[in-house]
């Protein structure tokens, strides 16, 4: 997949796709339309995966949570970038660097990734990445 044609999907995303609760539900649908039109691919992690499923569950979404989880895993959704060393001791850099914003963990594990695939954009809704120096997918 070239960096080019792909977007990293972000927590917010996933969860605002399966959740119509979710305030940005509606704008997340016309974007992941808008990426499929035009042949744009979804890049994750298994950390993104965790957080999304974990906080569709809390929010009682669980069979919304179980059907994110098996579609991101069987790779239906994208591709999923596994976890390394490398990239946890990369994200762990962030995270250091970024010690004086509000900036969790998973968000330093993202821009790695990011930084590492060549990903310039996002789709999400978190600022975060944008302070890092990401554009949102719009």
């Amino acid at each position: 997949m070239s960096p080019l044609r792909a977007v990293f999907v972000d927590t917010g995303a996933w969860v605002a796709l399966r959740y119509a609760r979710d305030q940005h539900h509606g704008r997340a649908r016309t974007l992941l339309r808008q990426l499929r039109a035009d042949g744009v691919g979804l890049v994750t992690t298994e950390w993104v995966m965790v957080e999304a499923v974990t906080l569709l569950k809390a929010r009682g979404a669980v069979e919304h949570a179980l059907s994110l989880g098996d579609a991101i895993q069987a790779g239906r959704l994208g591709h999923v970038a596994e976890s390394t060393a490398e990239r946890r001791r990369r994200a762990w850099d962030l995270f250091v660097r970024y010690r004086d914003r509000r900036v969790g963990w998973v968000d330093c594990a993202s821009f790695a990734v990011m930084e590492e695939l060549g990903l310039r954009q996002y789709f999400g809704f978190d600022e975060d990445f944008t302070r890092a120096g990401f554009a949102p997918y719009r």
